[in-house]
């Protein structure tokens, strides 16, 4: 089906579209001279309004004056946007110009306005309008508009008022400057310049209030200072009136010469608000007033420490009434505050530096005003007292601030503590070597390693596995048995094993703690049976001695018990047997080293696989047994019986004194002669080591020249 063609516009009559545009432009035009009428006029008034303040108060303050200013220029702008800016943007149809005149001439019945619409191109769909009734319209409404005066909806005679009012205010602001130039001036640059420019006055008091009131802190000293510009008054007086209405006047004091004349007067441990104000010369100034506020002051105090993550411990947060902590590297340290009162300024000191002259904290409420509340959060490298330097809106500062002390701690490192009982000097390749490990950290270890270095022409390290290690436990201890030959060792080698231990710290570490080395030799079997067999003659030589010494005591013994001149109870007699008693002790200390260098003896056999049967009994129950029962047991009796002797001196302690030191010496010889017979022994078997050595020494070399002959036979 073909499209249906779109509804064909009518035209508007010629003459009543240019009338209708004649009408818009004269009521804009209008519009315009109302709108600028107002605004000279407003800003005539402002002025005028500005003028009469400003000199009926003999000088307002120049905030006053900024204030003043800005609102007259925040409403003349309103006034030009809305009056002549927005006409200026104001569009107007015709078909707005048309109401209007539908408006004034009500028998159009609404035909003017349609047919402007008509004409606009707003006829709607074909199937719903009718072209000739669209034209019907049209021409009629021409019809009716011709003989009607469009120029009668608008109001020339408001028009007219606007204009003049126009006229008028820019006479005056032509007129006013003329007629008085100096005060047109002086209103200029105090009012729109902004200039601290006075009033025409011979004496100007100035009071020096940075604040525009006098504030000091309730029973300090309170000062006003003033000066004098242009005639300098002979006396200037201040004149008070106290919240409890008592009245004063004084005679302020001139300090200076010429035109450096300041006057002061100070209101001396001033405890009540008062009111005041100057007079001098000509001049007299504004009430003031003095205000007395509180210093502001830390009321109560919080501090928060938030540890390292690495030690896992939880926040610590102390109350008021502690204001010291110690604390991590790497700890938060929060330190919160709550003042008397809302300040302006809460500069975080370290000592005389200032860290921090923003709160981390809320520092003022949500409507910007100051709060009492503050925090700072730190992070300290190094022991340091802080404090807040508190200063309120009018400049008062906390003379005595409370301080917070910081110390920091030192994480110390892991401790390791590694124990190889037994291990001497030198160990065979054989040997198998007990460890005794121990680590400790305060807030958890890491890693626990027990690590060991092989030297000889180059250097091999490896380390050793340990089992049943957690890493985050604190202490850790563990013993193990460990075989050198599964490091490689051969003879030559140095051996040096060492325990480590790591912490987890990530601020200032990690942490590594090290036990001492132990550093052995790694030795032949024949050697090592070799520096054991030295040993043992050095320690059966010390015996020897050691038995010589105990014959000496016996003598000195006797020789006590024969002494004619010795008295028993005297104190020649008991000083002679205490030293008797001290050297009894002194030889069984003496031997019980021996008996230990013999345990250490049969414990590197042990460790180093070379303890058999035969060096267990010979040493273990031949030597060592009889030395630990010398040592430990009869010495100790025959100790015991001379100091009783010395405090009991009968017959028969002194027989029993001998028959004990004959028995010591006794059993000294048999323990003697099992380390001679053992050092044979010893002596024995190395010889028999030797020959074997030998033997197999001549077998290979038999051996080698065995295989040379027959070479030389088969190669022939």
């Amino acid at each position: 089906m073909p499209a249906m063609a779109d509804t064909p516009r009518p035209t508007l009559d010629a003459t009543v579209s240019s009338r209708l545009r004649a009408v818009a432009w004269r009521l804009r035009g209008y519009l315009l001279i109302e709108g600028a009428a107002r605004v000279a006029v407003f800003i005539v008034l402002a002025a005028v309004v500005q003028f009469l303040l400003d000199y009926g108060a003999r000088g307002l303050r120049w905030s006053m004056r900024a204030a003043l200013l800005a609102a007259i220029v925040v409403l003349t702008l309103g006034v030009l946007w809305r009056r002549v800016i927005s006409i200026l943007a104001l569009r107007i149809d015709p078909a707005d110009t048309a109401k209007l005149v539908e408006r004034r001439f009500p028998q159009l019945s609404s035909l003017l306005i349609s047919a402007v619409r008509f004409a606009s191109g707003e006829v709607g769909p074909a199937e719903t309008n009718s072209p000739s009734l669209m034209a019907s319209a049209v021409r009629r409404a021409a019809d009716g508009a011709r003989a009607l005066d469009f120029a009668a909806v608008l109001a020339p005679r408001r028009a007219r008022r606007a204009a003049a009012a126009l006229v008028a205010a820019l006479a005056v602001t032509i007129a006013v400057p003329a007629a008085a130039p100096e005060v047109a001036k002086l209103w200029f640059a105090r009012n729109v310049l902004l200039r601290e420019v006075p009033w025409p006055k011979r004496t100007r008091l100035i009071v020096d209030l940075p604040h525009g009131e006098l504030v000091g802190a309730r029973g300090d000293d309170l000062t006003v200072q003033a000066r004098a510009e242009g005639v300098q008054p002979r006396e200037v007086e201040i004149r008070f009136t106290t919240d409890s209405v008592q009245r004063g006047r004084e005679t302020m004091s001139a300090v200076g010469r010429d035109e450096n004349v300041h006057y002061r007067y100070t209101f001396k441990n001033a405890r009540e608000e008062f009111t005041f104000h100057l007079e001098g010369g000509d001049d007299t100034t504004e009430v003031f007033r003095a205000r007395l506020l509180e210093r502001p002051r830390v009321d109560s105090a919080e501090i928060n420490v938030v540890p390292p993550a690495y030690t896992k411990l939880e926040p610590l947060t102390v109350g008021d009434g502690q204001r010291a902590v110690q604390v991590l590297p790497g700890s938060a340290v929060t330190i919160r505050i709550r003042t008397n009162k809302p300040v302006a300024k809460a500069t975080v000191m370290a000592g005389e530096t200032a860290i921090a002259d923003r709160n981390q904290g809320p520092r003022s409420d949500d409507l910007g005003h100051p709060t009492d509340r503050h925090a700072v959060t730190i992070m300290p490298r190094e022991t340091q007292t802080y404090h807040f330097a508190l200063v309120d809106d009018v400049g008062l500062e906390d003379r005595q601030p409370a301080r917070f002390s910081v110390r920091m701690l030192k994480d110390d490192p892991p401790r390791a503590r590694m124990r190889a009982p037994g291990v001497g000097e030198m160990i065979t390749p054989e040997a198998i070597v007990p460890i005794e490990l121990e680590y400790a950290d305060t807030y958890g270890l890491a890693a626990a390693e027990l690590f060991y270095q092989i030297t000889r022409d180059s250097t091999q390290a490896g380390s050793i596995e340990l089992s049943g290690f957690k890493p985050g436990t604190t202490t850790y201890a563990t013993s193990l048995k460990w075989s050198v030959s599964s490091a490689g060792v051969t003879p030559g080698d140095r051996l040096i094993l060492n325990a480590s231990a790591a912490d987890f710290d990530d601020v200032t570490g990690p942490n590594v703690g090290a036990s001492p080395e132990l550093s052995v030799r790694v030795v032949t079997r024949d050697e090592l049976l070799s520096e054991l067999s030295r040993r043992e003659h050095e320690y059966r030589m010390d015996f020897e001695r050691l038995i010589d010494a105990q014959e000496q005591l016996r003598g000195r013994l006797l020789t006590v018990m024969g002494s004619e001149g010795g008295q028993p109870g005297s104190a020649d007699f008991v000083s002679a047997v205490s030293n008797l008693e001290r050297r009894q002790r002194g030889i069984a200390g003496s031997v019980n080293v021996i008996r230990q260098q013999f345990e250490q003896v049969i414990v590197e056999l042990r460790i180093s696989q070379l303890a058999t049967q035969t060096v267990e009994e010979r040493l273990g129950g031949g030597i060592v047994e009889p030395l630990t029962d010398l040592a430990l047991r009869d010495f100790v009796t025959a100790a015991d019986t001379i100091r009783e002797w010395s405090r009991d001196a009968s017959k028969e302690t002194a027989l029993r004194i001998d028959g004990q030191q004959v028995a010591l010496l006794k059993q000294m010889r048999a323990i003697l002669a099992n380390m001679i017979q053992w050092q044979g022994y010893q002596e024995a078997v190395s010889m028999l080591r030797d020959v074997l050595s030998l033997q197999e020494e001549l077998k290979r070399e038999t051996n080698e020249k065995l295989k040379k002959e027959g070479k030389d036979v088969f190669e022939k």
